[in-house]
């Protein structure tokens, strides 16, 4: 995978404090010779240049690179969050983290944009209307293409057009892909109500239950027990005192400790082995629905592109179920944006697999 630190010249903050700026010029995943103006480094007007950005919960990032896989430059910004009435304010973010990453360089060198977004799968028929809104928030004549932050997540794992992306970390989603960017198939992703089996928050809450089960008598503890209950930090060490403090919070905020299953399971913790064991069986249940032998299967969010136990044993899990399919983690997902978006400069389908090494270093 590209890092996007690496070969960086300089790291500012705009006037608006939320907005970070990163000039940097890559070649095949290499600095390009720190000495010379940007303008100068730049590949040829004639060039094509493109953007992608990648709007998430957490941060909105943007890319600009060239049709030979440079990096000419990044930004980021703050969180993007599509659904409801954020919408402008995460348009607002991916013009920023865009702008960021343009730098000098305007908006009429770009000829084509691709911003992956979380929370579209809930929005279907949405994204020809964000697209456009985007468009003319950045100010580019050039198409605006607006997919769901998984299809990006695809795109950044695997340059072939059809294939599954997994995706598992405060929640949890399996999709089918087509032609790069339609969803042909969903399983799972229903939120921490209705599913999400295996996610993050799967595991956190299982983890608790297992602890206050411990507490009352009814089943053993250890050191995830131990640590759950530390991190917890209830005003005594009952049941009733941990389930008021979990109360207290969002439900979500269990997914916290997916980290402390997974560090117990690594250290042997019969408790947190079996949680992770069981968070394997239903991740592997959800991609398998939508899967098919031999198609490249993606694996994304911060349970899967990580060593983690819960990745480690889906691997192994799906080679048994699956054998012969290829299996790969994401790179980031603004790197699956740029491709999705400079892809049609490619002059063939050997370009493009090379345009998507340069990009992503898969």
């Amino acid at each position: 995978m590209v890092s996007l630190t690496k070969g960086m010249n300089k790291n500012y903050y705009s006037k608006d404090e939320n907005v970070k700026v990163s000039r940097i010029i890559f070649t095949g995943g290499r600095a390009a010779h720190s000495g010379t103006p940007l303008l100068e480094r730049m590949a040829p007007m004639h060039s094509p240049l493109f953007l992608g950005i990648d709007a998430g919960g957490t941060r909105t990032r943007a890319l600009l690179a060239d049709s030979g896989g440079a990096v000419l430059g990044t930004g980021e910004s703050g969180p993007a969050n599509m659904v409801g009435v954020e919408s402008d304010t995460a348009l607002r973010r991916m013009a920023d983290a865009a702008a960021a990453a343009l730098g000098p360089v305007g908006p009429e060198a770009v000829g084509a944009v691709c911003a992956g977004a979380a929370g579209m799968l809930s929005m279907p028929g949405a994204a020809e209307h964000f697209g456009g809104e985007l468009r003319a928030a950045l100010g580019v004549g050039a198409p605006v293409s607006f997919v769901s932050d998984a299809v990006t997540a695809f795109a950044a794992g695997t340059d072939e057009a059809d294939g599954a992306v997994v995706v598992a970390g405060t929640g949890a989603v399996a999709l089918a892909v087509r032609g790069h960017t339609e969803i042909a198939g969903r399983s799972d992703g229903y939120g921490w109500l209705l599913g999400d089996e295996g996610s993050g928050f799967w595991l956190g809450r299982e983890a608790v239950a297992a602890t206050l089960r411990h507490l009352d008598g009814n089943g053993p503890g250890g050191w995830m027990a131990q640590a759950v209950i530390a991190a917890i930090g209830a005003p005594n060490r009952t049941s009733a005192a941990v389930i008021g403090r979990c109360m207290a919070e969002s439900p979500v905020r269990l997914a916290r400790f997916a980290p402390v299953v997974c560090e117990a399971a690594e250290g042997g913790d019969a408790l947190a082995r079996d949680i992770v064991d069981r968070a394997v069986g239903h991740l592997a249940a959800t991609a398998g629905a939508v899967a098919e032998r031999g198609r490249p299967i993606v694996l994304a969010g911060s349970l899967l592109i990580e060593a983690t136990p819960v990745a480690l044993g889906l691997r192994e899990r799906l080679a048994e179920d699956l054998p012969g399919t290829p299996v790969a983690p994401a790179a980031e997902p603004v790197c699956g944006a740029a491709w999705l978006a400079g892809r049609g400069f490619a002059r063939d389908a050997a370009a493009r697999r090379e345009l998507h090494r340069r990009l992503t270093g898969a």
